[in-house]
């Protein structure tokens, strides 16, 4: 495995910026045919590559998208000139246009040129160029063999890119992020113990909530008087021993006692009274009166219905 410990950073240029311009290259150099999305029409450039003396230029073509051909010509094309001008031979059989997958084209010597030519209209992506300066046959002890008997500079190996064309310079690479260390036991132990923190904040939470539900609200709820349309049932019993109402009742709520039907009502006093009432009034029952956080079933029930005088019935 090979560690890449700096980045490689791949020079380059946009042809609409370095239109007819050239460039010596010593090991790999980029061109792409815009910095815009879409390159602009109306476009006649040349760009021209050298290397060293006894090495050839190899074009990676990595993405390639034109104007489709027009009644089967090519309107926006590419041709691929094996010199250091146009007037050389196209290595390329026929213009390129359209979408052409990832292709490589080699010269002959040491120097290449790419023409590029487009319409007035039916602009695309265009294409991207990779530029490697190689030699062929034994490499030298600078060199990088790539998988495909081609020869690269050896620090080309682990760039980030593909540069013998076939991804065998990037095999094995261990990239390296610029100015971050590797995970070490640190670091994981760092991330243990945010999710150790996040677990114990989440069952804090639950744990608050589940006390909140059936205990302190309980208790906030026995300290505060009840409204006369909060309660749906004011009897108590041994099972019930305290009004079920709207506010707190753990299930869904269902009317689950019959409607008796309005309580009597008293026109002078203004006030409503159970028949439950005035039983366990009559009968001193003691199973009325139940605890709850120092106020009585009964006093609650004070609380909610005002008891008039019987002899108003």
């Amino acid at each position: 495995m090979v560690d890449n410990s700096s980045v490689f950073c791949l020079d380059g240029v946009f042809l609409n910026q370095a239109c007819n311009g050239g460039k010596y290259v010593a090991k790999s150099h980029r061109l792409e045919s815009s910095d815009a999305l879409y390159y602009a029409p109306n476009l006649a450039c040349s760009y021209t590559v050298t290397v060293d003396t006894g090495k050839k230029v190899m074009l990676i073509s990595r993405i390639f998208e034109l104007e489709a051909k027009v009644s089967g010509a090519c309107v926006d094309y590419v041709n691929i000139h094996d010199g250091d001008s146009t007037a050389a031979s196209t290595i390329n059989t026929s213009p390129l246009c359209g979408v052409v997958y990832k292709t490589t084209y080699t010269s002959t010597d040491n120097a290449m040129t790419v023409y590029f030519e487009t319409d007035s209209t039916g602009a695309r992506h265009g294409f991207d160029f990779i530029f490697v300066a190689v030699t062929t046959g034994t490499c030298g002890t600078s060199q990088f063999a790539c998988n495909n008997s081609v020869c690269i500079d050896s620090d080309l190996q682990c760039s980030q890119q593909d540069e013998c064309a076939d991804n065998s310079d990037e095999d094995g690479c261990d990239y390296a992020i610029p100015g971050k260390a590797g995970l070490d036991g640190s670091a994981f132990l760092i991330i243990g113990l945010c999710i150790g923190l996040f677990l114990f904040l989440l069952a804090t939470a639950l744990l608050s909530w589940y006390v909140y539900r059936h205990h302190i609200r309980w208790r906030l709820y026995l300290r505060r008087p009840l409204t006369v349309e909060e309660v749906v049932h004011e009897e108590t019993t041994q099972t019930t021993a305290y009004p079920v109402t709207k506010i707190y009742y753990k299930e869904k709520f269902q009317d689950m006692y019959s409607d008796p039907g309005p309580p009597p009502y008293h026109s002078n006093y203004g006030s409503i009274k159970a028949k439950s009432d005035v039983t366990s009034e009559s009968q001193g029952s003691s199973t009325d009166v139940i605890s709850g956080g120092g106020v009585s079933t009964s006093t609650r029930k004070g609380s909610i219905f005002e008891i008039p005088d019987e002899t108003a019935y």
